[in-house]
Parts: C-alpha cells; sequence; structure tokens
C-alpha cells in the first residue's frame, strides 16, 4: 500500500491523464477491489468483470474522486460496492421462468437473493456513514466491528485508552443508528 500523499500525486497526475500513474493505482488496487469483489459475488469471473468496471469508471471520474484522509482505497471499494450491487440487483430482476426442468432459480433463491441485496445496501450505506466520520472512530469502527478485536487489541493498536474506544464505539454505534436506524 502506499503512503496517503503518494496516493493524492497519483490520482493528480493520472486526473492530467498520466496513464502511468493510472496504472500505478491499478496495480496498488486491482487486488484488493477483485477480493471484495469476489467474496461478494462468489465468483472470480463475475468479479474480474466488477474490478475492471470500478477502475474505469475510476478513471472517468478522476478529477471528482473524493479521497478519504489521502487514500483513494475507500472510494474504490465503496464504488466497488456499488457496482456489485447493480450487478446483484439486475440479475434478481431477471424473469424466472416457469420450465421446473430449467435451471432457473426457484422462489427460495430468488428470496435469498433480496435477502443479501437488501444487507449489501444496508452495510454500503453504513460504510458510506462510517467514512464520515473522524478518523480514529472509522479505525475504531473497523477494528472492532469489521475485524472483531476487543477493546484491549483496539486501545493498544490505536494508541488510546480502553475508555477512549468505547466511548468512540458509542458514538459510532449512535450516530449509525441515528443515521440508518429504521433503514431496510
Amino acid at each position: 500500500m502506499m503512503d496517503a500523499t503518494g496516493d493524492q500525486r497519483l490520482v493528480a497526475a493520472a486526473s492530467r491523464g498520466d496513464e502511468r500513474a493510472f496504472g500505478d493505482l491499478y496495480d496498488l488496487y486491482v487486488e484488493a477491489v477483485f477480493l471484495q469483489a469476489a467474496h461478494e459475488l462468489g465468483s472470480e469471473d463475475d468479479a474480474e468483470d466488477v474490478t475492471q468496471e470500478v477502475f474505469a469508471i475510476a478513471w472517468r471520474k478522476l478529477p471528482k474522486i473524493r479521497m478519504v484522509n489521502g487514500s483513494i482505497l475507500p472510494w474504490l471499494l465503496m464504488t466497488c460496492r456499488n457496482v456489485t450491487a447493480n450487478r446483484l440487483r439486475s440479475a434478481s430482476r431477471r424473469p424466472v421462468t416457469t420450465d421446473f426442468d430449467d435451471q432457473g432459480p426457484n422462489v427460495l433463491e430468488a428470496e435469498l437473493l433480496d435477502a443479501r441485496l437488501d444487507s449489501r445496501m444496508l452495510m454500503d450505506r453504513v460504510e458510506e456513514e462510517v467514512v464520515s466520520m473522524p478518523f480514529l472512530d472509522q479505525q475504531v469502527y473497523h477494528a472492532i466491528i469489521s475485524q472483531g478485536a476487543s477493546y484491549d487489541e483496539t486501545s493498544r493498536a490505536l494508541d488510546i485508552s480502553i475508555p477512549s474506544v468505547r466511548k468512540r464505539l458509542n458514538r459510532v454505534r449512535s450516530r449509525l443508528k441515528g443515521k440508518l436506524g429504521g433503514a431496510r
């Protein structure tokens, strides 16, 4: 991974049409985007398509990309989630065949796909909200909620007190509940 100033430098150069700088960004983050897409879709072929689409979008939107703490990675991962959600939504709209001998999805599979899509869309909203929070709050959220770290581990990793970890996590939860409490 690159430091924040490196990302900013590469994005600025790529925004001016420097294909080599964009290639460097691609090389740095293609694996992270691919892994997220593969995890969400369960298919390496589909993940490759999504990864290419994410970087095509990035190329078109370079001057408008909002980096987080100087890094383009959160934007790339959020774009990946959106592209993946669109793909899943599109797949769920395809007509179900009535021929039971055919390999079309059954009602249970369609309901499971809808539930996965709803869950993924809610997680996208959560991630969008978390990205707008103060940096340490984001770090506490990711350590405890996403990675399952303990308060003690998080305290040591972020060099803050355990009460501060609790306070920040409570603030994150309250903010998410306030913004997304009734979201479905």
